[in-house]
């Protein structure tokens, strides 16, 4: 072969080999995962609550860091919102106006980014005129001792509740190391549940009373050590 023809064949050969390696698909720099709207917990749709101390929560729904934004409004365009404020966690707590509907969602976005997304919108009702029904009582704790201990791998929660319209009551309980703790279990009509211990340390629950139309009374968190 003639050193014309080689020299134009190795010229030929690296323009393919540069070409090929232009028109490979380079993969993404720090890829930024896509934003999925908070999962709103409580207080649930069309609740009747109590106003008083009353807990917001939430579920993040993304991985890295974002930034949550609770609005709370008295109508659902949320104009001129009673409470709009970021919140690093997952709960808030705010005490609300009485016999009043209020409206609130979760707003999300990634810290020094402009773009955003909104939960559901929920709606729920504070506490009514005493003409009405009546939320029912707070939760009484009757055991393990709040700030107790207890043995073994197993608990058994127990409460007592009283309604003054005397409506039947059912119970949603929270229950685990985290506080505020997470739903256990939901509209179970017994005072008492047997929760496993898996590991030494501290756990917290909480009871929501639920009267049979729609009405709720939040209990405190309370909490013991296992061991």
């Amino acid at each position: 072969m003639k050193q014309g023809s080689i020299i134009i064949a190795v010229v030929f050969v690296l323009a393919l080999v540069s070409c090929s390696k232009s028109e490979s698909p380079q993969p993404p720099t720090n890829p930024d995962p896509e934003l999925v709207a908070a999962t709103l917990g409580f207080p649930t749709n069309n609740l009747i609550c109590t106003n008083f101390q009353l807990e917001f929560r939430w579920t993040n729904n993304n991985t890295g860091t974002v930034e949550n934004q609770i609005e709370i409004a008295q109508n659902e365009s949320f104009t001129n919102p009673i409470f709009k404020e970021n919140v690093t966690g997952t709960f808030k707590t705010y005490t609300l106006e009485k016999n009043t509907t209020y409206y609130w969602r979760i707003t999300t976005k990634r810290p020094n980014s402009e773009a955003s997304v909104t939960s559901q919108t929920w709606k729920f009702d504070t506490e009514p005129n005493p003409t009405s029904n009546n939320i029912p009582y707070a939760p009484t704790l009757i055991g393990p001792t709040n700030e107790g201990t207890v043995s073994g791998n197993t608990a058994s929660l127990s409460w007592s509740a009283q309604d003054a319209d005397n409506d039947p009551l059912t119970y949603d309980i929270y229950f685990g190391t985290l506080n505020p703790p997470p739903l256990l279990a939901s509209g179970i009509s017994e005072t008492s549940r047997s929760v496993d211990l898996p590991a030494t340390g501290t756990y917290y629950w909480r009871i929501v009373v639920k009267d049979d139309k729609q009405s709720a009374a939040i209990g405190p968190v309370w909490r013991f050590t296992a061991n």
